[in-house]
């Protein structure tokens, strides 16, 4: 009897454990299934990978692989914000800021995978740009020493003192919003999950990590970029797209501050060769980024013989674009935020130097005003209180600041921190001097800045020639240098900027605005204005992204 119980129990447990390895590989068919769910796991994918799950599809007896992975973008600088998808369903911003709660609700927390081989490159391009933007936003602050407004916290978001301070700048922030996503729809040639950035985004990405597009084709998949230790680099995935490989060196909360440029979109629109409008003067944007470019400019807004002008000019001077860079300063609105530091923009054209920046427009600009009031009040003629608040601004900036105003080289090595109360009043002033056409427009109601700003570069682009001609006429006809280090075409087409001041008076009355005294007033403030811009300003050269491809949203994917 004792033999038939042990043998019942043996066969008993054989048939248990028969049972339990059956379910055991049934269970582990099924949940082989789930394709992809090896390519989620932390190794891969940090903290991201906590969101990935299985689902059962009962219809087909199999699991479903779910994941999670960001979409990239910029975002103005706000509290936590929502947008509604297709489906109605709110999706949060999480902005890139370097605060706590944004790392947190990013992943973005130190994790024992950070330096493994296998970890997908965009976490690492989340946590740079965590600690660029941070940077950026404790540039922006109100120089306390405090936290508020440099270290932002969830319920600190609404209330930063700076916003209330800019202009047009918006400062526009790197955000991402969560998608899941299913791996059936990824193509088998994709090994690790993929988040996704569009073209124009990914460009001002790059450049504000302060790398320069080498090849910079969408559309043939074509996309190159390195700089201060990051790269990017393409693949053509079939049946996808183009997947980026973005590699990102590992940063210190204080390097690179002194390379940071202004984030906002006005900044941006520059790296793609447009150079913002200013719309509280009805200024819209230019693009001046190529040959082409220009040249479709001056067609369509100032005459085919401006046009025509500068491309004899290049012809004889490839890459020479005289006095359509003035464009720059007199029409972009203040970028550089108040009480900040942060100057650095991308240059708009290959050819930016204009007598608006440089020193010898300063200096003989003033000695040319100088000498018109001086020459009126000796003949007991007029001069209107604007063009003397003109002279005396100037000499008061000369006079406090020296060759930090005038020089553009002694200025913009000086820009740091120490430099803030001088950006200050140079930034105060630009803002007075926009002020003062608006009020112009609404008291004269025939008055257009762009008339007058467009008028200024017809007869500007003619300078370099006019110059070469005086100074190779027997006898030279150049005029007083007033003892600057440089003399000649430079200084004399400074000179030629004022002989133009009659002309610049009849075109406006042909627009319709017949007053000289105030088209001559109206002139000097558009230069001075452009050069208070200048020295607010610090042009980064590099190449541009081409201005097709700004608000383009063409997805690419980040591996």
């Amino acid at each position: 009897m004792a033999n038939d119980v042990t043998i019942s129990t043996i066969a008993l447990a054989v048939a248990l454990v028969a049972l339990i390895t059956t379910i055991g590989q049934l269970l582990g068919q099924f949940l082989a299934t789930a394709d992809g769910y090896r390519r989620c796991q932390p190794s891969v994918m940090g903290r991201w990978a906590e969101m990935t799950h299985r689902r059962f599809r009962w219809s087909e007896l199999r699991f479903e692989t779910i994941y999670t992975t960001p979409r990239f973008g910029l975002h103005p600088r706000l509290a936590l914000s929502k947008e509604k998808n297709t489906q109605g369903h709110t999706i949060p911003h999480i902005q890139l800021d370097g605060s706590p709660y944004a790392v947190e609700a990013s992943y973005c927390e130190p994790s024992p995978y950070d330096n493994g081989t296998e970890l997908v490159s965009w976490v690492r391009l989340m946590k740079a740009l965590h600690i660029y933007s941070h940077q950026s936003l404790m540039l922006f602050g109100s120089g306390s020493s405090d936290s508020e407004g440099k270290t932002l916290t969830r319920e600190k978001e609404i209330n930063i003192p700076w916003a209330l301070q800019l202009n047009r700048s918006v400062i526009s922030i790197p955000n991402i919003t969560v998608q899941q996503r299913s791996w059936d729809f990824v193509p088998p040639e994709v090994v690790r999950p993929l988040a996704v950035v569009s073209i124009s985004d990914i460009a001002i990405i790059a450049r504000r990590l302060n790398m320069e597009w080498k090849q910079f084709r969408p559309l043939e998949g074509n996309l190159q970029a390195e700089g201060d230790g990051h790269t990017i680099s393409s693949a053509d995935v079939r049946s996808m797209g183009t997947v980026l490989q973005i590699g990102v060196r590992d940063l210190l909360p204080s390097e690179g501050i002194h390379d940071l440029y202004i984030p906002s979109e006005p900044a941006d629109k520059m790296g793609f060769g447009i150079v913002p409008g200013e719309p509280h003067l009805g200024i819209p944007d230019h693009k001046i980024g190529t040959e082409e470019e220009i040249m479709a400019t001056l067609r369509n807004l100032i005459s085919q013989a401006a046009a025509d002008q500068v491309k004899s000019i290049t012809e004889a001077n490839p890459g020479w674009y005289p006095g359509i860079s003035d464009v720059i300063g007199m029409a972009a609105p203040m970028i550089r935020p108040w009480r900040s530091w942060l100057v650095r923009v991308p240059v708009p054209a290959e050819y930016n130097v204009g007598l608006t920046q440089q020193e010898e427009g300063f200096v003989v600009f003033h000695n040319r005003l100088r000498d018109y009031v001086t020459e009126r009040d000796a003949i007991e003629e007029p001069v209107t209180n604007q063009t003397r608040h003109i002279l005396a601004q100037y000499e008061e900036l000369k006079h406090r600041y020296g060759s930090q105003w005038e020089d553009q080289h002694t200025c913009y090595g000086s820009l740091n921190e120490s430099a803030i109360p001088y950006l200050d009043d140079l930034h105060s002033r630009h803002t007075a001097a926009t002020q003062y056409f608006r009020d112009l427009s609404r008291l004269h109601g025939s008055f257009r800045y762009t008339d007058l700003l467009y008028s200024h570069i017809r007869h500007a682009v003619s300078y370099f020639p006019d110059a070469l001609e005086r100074l190779n006429a027997d006898p030279p006809r150049a005029r007083d240098h007033y003892g600057m280090r440089v003399a000649g075409w430079i200084t004399e087409g400074a000179h030629i900027y004022f002989d133009n001041i009659p002309k610049v008076v009849a075109d406006m009355q042909n627009r319709g605005f017949d007053d000289p005294e105030i088209v001559m007033e109206a002139w000097l403030t558009m230069m001075f204005k452009a050069f208070l811009w200048h020295r607010c300003h610090f042009m980064v050269g590099g190449a541009r992204v081409p201005s097709i491809n700004w608000g383009s949203r063409l997805p690419v994917y980040i591996g």
